[in-house]
């Protein structure tokens, strides 16, 4: 029922291209669990991720759901669903973690309710090393967690327990 003289020319575009997302995405998850993501080329990993950031926005929180899951129930426009489809096929949300999509009404929610993770840092030839002073924090927790002298636990004595003698007095 959905062609584009009933639902529109982009609602009908934008389900298509979903739908093929969604279907590449099942038919990756066999290799994903034999080889894992990792095996995947760097598209099919790409199209996993956009699936997966879709199926977390399209759990949108109902009102007939709202006792059961706690979250209250949000009413969003079909304009605000396309959206965020959208927003999403075109990997604008790439860098969000996928719990920011998670039952959130507009697509907008996703950056109130998580910061974007930071983007995996990558070795450019001729790039200089990342500097020593954003280290140092670390090493001087490290340090400071060195120097304390660490108590430890005295192990705790188990419970002796009875064992049942199988007695037979047939």
């Amino acid at each position: 029922m959905a062609t584009p003289g009933i639902v529109g020319e982009r609602h009908y575009l934008l389900a298509q291209e979903i739908r093929r997302t969604l279907a590449q995405y099942e038919d990756l998850k066999d290799i994903i669990a034999m080889l894992g993501l990792e095996q995947l080329a760097p598209d099919d990993r790409n199209v996993v991720a956009r699936a997966r950031r879709l199926e977390r926005f399209l759990t949108q929180p109902f009102f007939a759901t709202e006792q059961f899951s706690g979250i209250k129930g949000k009413l969003v426009s079909l304009e605000d669903s396309l959206d965020g489809c959208e927003r999403i096929l075109r990997d604008e949300f790439k860098d969000y973690p996928e719990s920011a999509l998670y039952m959130i009404g507009a697509i907008d929610e996703a950056k109130r309710k998580a910061p974007p993770d930071k983007p995996a840092a990558r070795a450019e030839p001729g790039a200089k090393p990342a500097a020593k002073a954003d280290q140092r924090p670390a090493a001087d927790s490290e340090s400071k967690a060195r120097s304390k002298p660490q108590a430890t636990p005295e192990p705790k004595p188990e419970p002796e327990v009875e064992h049942a003698v199988d007695t037979d007095e047939s």
